[in-house]
């Protein structure tokens, strides 16, 4: 024997099963040498040769051995099937088809020669013919399970999940406890959006087996999705217990905990999951948004320090970091991250939005203009940026431009009541009142907030006010 370097005792013991098998297969080929009768008389050793030969992958042996017995007898069905699926296994496709065609030539009612078939099919893409054939085979043993996992299998591909879900049910009928089955049945309830059998079958699952952690996670998942969040929590924790440092449950925890607003807690939770894994991009992610929800904008700048320490070019991480160093005043620092996120990702227009407007309240007009125009680019149907746009032509003294972007922004939205709100400014700066009027008062039957916006901006126009809401109530 030659020396053999074993990762762990599985490999040892498969080694061991591959010598079993080329020992077996020496020993029956000798035999069929030395006894020229042996197809004849001893059948099974054939049968159990080919076998083995399937087992270690030799098809070629197997054919060569499987022709000679249909040589001796070519009307036996059952070796025109063996043969079908030595061929399925070489990829011969359409050779297996006829073999498994000449089977059901010499017995119509060959359950197998159907389903080997369906698989070959199933194996061709034809997942029509495959289905039909298998059909054929459960007609003639309605009760065989391996017919319907086949079926199963073909309706799963096609993406038929109630059909699928119908023959998994069969199987069950047959066989309750079939954990693997009730794990399919699972998939395809959340494949198509079932919830509630989801967790029933998942429920069913674990009274086979309450340790599997994996289900326990599952079962999070559903309730999670059927709303009920604390019992979520409950499963992950379930699954927690049974495996502490399982990601998937960890991760999954601390988000609904985030969700229904338990902060510190979540934050807990993904400092537990960064403990298994440092560099867990969404964990970093979370726990920064969370103290920017608390409104520690210079501890979620931390985090997002690591992000972006692991990707520099996480475009989305410099956008929220810019977000706080401008909540802490630190326009400077601001403005650079979001000039990186733009110089990383230039296809997102709430980031170039972002960006004009910080460059609008520090003074940097003409930026301010070329990042709405980008924006706009982006998201031409909306019409804040020509507001936008708008206030920063006023402060370029560009007022005519500026009149015509509100007006874009009243074609795209006549329902928006900034613009009004703007041209009707326009208007009363150049002491045009009655078509400040007009525009004004528009605002104000949009949105009626405008009117105390106005008593704020223009306190020494407010006999103006006054009259415009009366005309309005006339």
């Amino acid at each position: 024997m030659d020396y053999q370097d074993f990762e762990d005792r599985d490999d040892f013991e498969e080694f061991r099963e591959k010598e079993k098998i080329q020992d077996k297969i020496r020993k029956y080929e000798e035999f069929l040498k030395n006894n020229e009768a042996g197809y004849l008389i001893n059948t099974e050793i054939v049968e159990e040769l080919i076998e083995l030969y399937m087992i270690s992958g030799q098809y070629e042996k197997a054919l060569s051995h499987a022709q000679k017995l249909l040589e001796l007898f070519p009307y036996s069905a059952d070796y025109w099937i063996r043969k079908g699926i030595i061929l399925n296994n070489m990829y011969e496709y359409e050779k297996a088809l006829l073999s498994f065609h000449k089977a059901l030539m010499l017995n119509p009612s060959e359950a197998d020669a159907w389903a080997n078939m369906a698989i070959t099919f199933e194996n061709m893409d034809k997942h029509e013919e495959a289905l039909e054939c298998i059909e054929r085979a459960i007609e003639i043993q309605p009760t065989n399970v391996d017919f319907l996992r086949i079926k199963s299998d073909i309706l799963e591909k096609m993406e038929n999940y109630p059909q699928t879900i119908n023959a998994l049910k069969q199987i069950l009928k047959l066989n309750p406890n079939d954990k693997d089955t009730l794990l399919k049945l699972a998939d395809c309830y959340e494949k198509i959006g079932d919830f509630e059998n989801l967790n029933e079958t998942i429920e069913a699952c674990l009274g086979l087996d309450p340790y599997d952690y994996n289900l326990w996670y599952k079962k999070g998942v559903a309730l999670a999705k059927l709303n009920q969040i604390v019992k979520a929590i409950e499963s992950f924790d379930m699954a927690l217990i049974i495996k502490e440092n399982f990601i998937p449950a960890l991760e999954r925890k601390a988000e609904l905990l985030f969700k229904i607003g338990r902060y510190m807690e979540s934050i807990e939770v993904f400092k537990q999951l960064l403990e298994y894994e440092p560099n867990s991009k969404t964990a970093l992610f979370y726990i920064g948004n969370i103290h920017i929800k608390l409104g520690q904008y210079r501890e979620a700048i931390k985090y997002f320090n690591q992000v972006i320490k692991l990707n520099p070019q996480d475009y989305l991480a410099y956008y929220i970091r810019g977000n706080c160093y401008e909540a802490i005043g630190n326009y400077k620092k601001a403005l650079a991250d979001y000039t990186i996120a733009v110089n990383y990702n230039s296809r997102i227009p709430e980031i170039w939005e972002t960006k004009a407007e910080l460059e609008y309240e520090i003074g940097k007009f003409s930026e301010a203009l070329s990042s709405y125009m980008m924006a706009i680019k982006l998201d031409h149907k909306n019409p804040r940026l020509w507001v936008g746009v708008g206030l920063v032509y006023e402060q370029l003294g560009r007022y005519q431009e500026a009149a015509q972007a509100y007006y874009n922004a009243i074609k795209i939205n006549p329902e928006y009541a900034d613009p009004y709100y703007q041209i009707g400014r326009l208007f009363l700066l150049a002491n045009m009142i009655d078509e400040a009027e007009k525009y004004f008062s528009k605002a104000f039957e949009i949105d009626n907030s405008k009117i105390e916006e106005f008593e704020n901006e223009f306190p020494k126009y407010k006999r103006y006010l006054k009259k415009w809401l009366k005309n309005k109530s006339t």
